[in-house]
């Protein structure tokens, strides 16, 4: 029946096709522009989403399992610089930067002016972000963990 279905439909495609006139309908798809893989920005574009997620879960869990670790076996969260963390963390901030220069180059700018413009906006949001959490790790030892409302 799912055959007889999908068949059908086919058939009413191709017939529809037929009649709509294209005279050749294989010189209208090739005036499309083709896009190598390497060089198309969506695909870079899901590349650096995919690295993102990667590392910020794995940065994540990392956090997760410092904390448990602080809550159990009263094992210091500090030093933050271990080598996973740094690369987790710098691995974000690489795929951050893909984005950022692919969502740039979607819209018509240049690859360089992109990457140094997105290099620059993940280097600040990634020392920032690092020195937040640093100082909160600092505050979950001392025990003096500040509410939200007083850092404003």
């Amino acid at each position: 029946m799912i055959y007889n279905n999908v068949k059908s439909i086919i058939i009413y495609i191709t017939v529809n096709l037929d009649e709509a006139g294209i005279p050749n309908i294989d010189e209208f798809i090739s005036d499309y522009q083709q896009i190598k893989p390497i060089e198309d920005p969506v695909t870079w574009l899901s590349f650096g989403v995919f690295i993102c997620l990667m590392s910020g879960l794995i940065f994540a869990d990392i956090m997760k399992s410092k904390l448990n670790n602080w809550t159990t076996k009263k094992i210091s969260p500090l030093p933050l610089e271990n080598p996973r963390t740094i690369s987790s963390w710098f691995s974000f901030f690489i795929g951050l930067t893909i984005i950022f220069v692919s969502a740039l180059s979607l819209i018509n700018f240049s690859i360089v002016k992109s990457f140094i413009f997105s290099s620059i906006v993940s280097i600040l949001f990634g020392v920032s972000m690092w020195k937040a959490i640093k100082d909160l790790w600092i505050q979950v030892e001392a025990g003096t963990v500040k509410e939200i409302d007083d850092f404003f």
